[in-house]
């Protein structure tokens, strides 16, 4: 089961699949990566964090956050 947390966590998701955690997700994740965040709360972090959204500019642009631009509405 542990393993199974773990290749859903760190797995690389294909281009088109949604990168995010579902919105009903109970999973803990201690990872800084989308696929450990729900897109409202990994948009939050590219807005508070200007590393995460250098970092991470395809999961920011993927969760509503452009690099210099207000965090839009949920």
């Amino acid at each position: 089961m542990a393993s199974a947390l773990l290749v859903g966590c760190f797995g690389s998701p294909a281009a088109d699949a949604d990168p995010f955690l579902p919105d009903d997700a109970e999973v803990a994740c201690r990872a800084i990566l989308p696929q450990c965040f729900l897109r409202s709360d990994w948009a939050e972090l590219c807005a508070r964090d200007p590393s995460v959204a250098v970092g991470h500019p395809e999961a920011c642009r993927a969760a509503g956050f452009e690099l210099g631009q207000p965090l839009q509405g949920r």
